[in-house]
């Protein structure tokens, strides 16, 4: 008699970052680095990874697809199938290496931590499949993940249940809390899209077979500084680094408007105290600011805190997120697979800002965090994403892309030249 494992409905937004990786936009993948003063118990990580499948039971699935709809499937993975040490002769080579494998969402597990042990001191290179949750849930998940290890330790009980309700991973929790009027918002809107061409494009060539992630970083004096700064100025820190990544691209590109992606966080809509399952509730906007040639830094911050307070509010961003959800339950997936990226159409360049990584939240027992960041998926040419993170006051600029030697080099200054632009001390 064969086994009956237990499957898990696949959402419409799952399927488009599938569709993504197949069409080469980016690899679908989630990565983090945290790196400690000193030893993790390996074998506590792993009970505490097995300890989170109860709040996210796709970690241990693999990704199936038929002729009319796909689904997660349980495939037996544990946490001894997700947590990996090695004892590298060169440690930056080996998180290099391990923070841009690729893991496989048909077999699965959909986690990859891998401890990086070098003089007594460990950092973990994380990867986890985009499909399952966006940059919001990873960071909510390494909480989770850092809790039930501290509990472990201090041989505490792990609650039971970690979350309230594991499978709430539909785009329907945000719909179904909207009245008529805001559902009829929803549905007439207007999306902002712009064709794009080379003069959008970076002088990058790509390479797919070698994926690298480059991070720069700035310190707590200058974090404090812009956000004073543009307190100041009525605007937000994520208005200065976009306005920031305005005047480098400026300093690059010929296409006038700039045209920038833009992640949205559709948690905000949902009844305060909800909690969702680990799931993909990020849109986009798309910012659209004038060339900047020769203007300074306060016009750009001008020019785009114009445009994130219009679209502050906005309905637009769910737009996309119904009519992905209409095609996938109106047809059959092959067909939902080709309608996605005529509705999901991303501008090239991108920016995403994940936020303050919470050093109260992220506690690994009394292990000392030296530094953590989060970044998303590693890009194909042409398109090019900067992701923020910021714990204790340093933000890490992280780039993901696959590319040659000279792109690393030249992504390089480019991200340095950016940050040149933010206010100092």
């Amino acid at each position: 008699m064969a086994i009956q494992h237990k499957v898990y409905p696949a959402e419409s937004a799952d399927i488009k970052h599938f569709v993504s990786g197949e069409k080469k936009k980016n690899d679908h993948y989630l990565h983090a680095v945290i790196r400690f003063n000193s030893q993790i118990n390996e074998q506590l990580l792993t009970q505490a990874v097995e300890a989170t499948l109860s709040a996210l039971p796709l970690l241990s699935c693999r990704y199936v697809e038929i002729d009319e709809k796909a689904y997660w499937e349980e495939a037996g993975w544990t946490g001894k199938d997700m947590v990996h040490v090695t004892i590298p002769d060169d440690a930056e080579v080996s998180i290099q290496k391990n923070l841009t494998v690729k893991l496989d969402e048909k077999i699965g597990p959909q986690l990859s931590i891998t401890i990086v042990r070098e003089n007594h001191q460990d950092t973990l290179a994380i990867v986890l499949n985009h499909m399952i949750c966006d940059g919001g849930g990873f960071k909510d998940y390494l909480y989770l993940l850092s809790d039930c290890y501290s509990k472990l330790a201090e041989h505490l009980p792990i609650p039971v249940p970690l979350i309230a309700d594991p499978l709430a991973r539909s785009i329907h929790q945000v719909f179904d809390v909207m009245n008529e009027q805001q559902l009829k918002q929803i549905k007439s809107a207007q999306l902002t899209k712009y064709e794009q061409s080379e003069k959008d494009w970076l002088p990058l060539t790509g390479d797919e077979r070698n994926p690298f992630v480059l991070t720069q970083q700035i310190d707590a004096l200058q974090f404090d500084r812009i956000k004073d700064y543009t307190k100041e100025k009525g605007a937000t820190i994520n208005d200065a680094l976009f306005a920031a990544y305005i005047c480098a691209l400026t300093d690059t590109l010929s296409a006038n408007p700039i045209v920038l992606d833009c992640p949205v966080n559709l948690r905000a809509y949902l009844p305060s105290g909800a909690q969702p399952g680990f799931c993909n509730l990020t849109s986009n906007i798309t910012c659209v600011v004038p060339n900047h040639v020769g203007a300074t830094f306060d016009e750009a911050l001008t020019s785009v805190k114009k445009v994130m307070d219009e679209e502050k509010g906005s309905l637009e961003p769910l737009r996309v997120y119904w009519d992905l959800e209409e095609a996938y339950q109106t047809h059959p997936l092959a067909k939902a697979k080709q309608i996605f990226p005529t509705i999901y159409s991303i501008p090239v360049n991108g920016m995403t800002n994940i936020g303050i990584v919470d050093e109260r939240n992220l506690k690994f027992a009394d292990l000392y965090i030296r530094d953590v960041f989060i970044s998303g998926s590693i890009k194909y040419a042409p398109y090019f994403q900067i992701a923020v993170t910021t714990f204790r006051k340093k933000m890490t600029f992280s780039t993901n892309f696959h590319g040659t030697d000279e792109d690393k080099q030249w992504l390089d200054v480019f991200v340095k030249n950016m940050i040149h632009y933010l206010p100092r001390p």
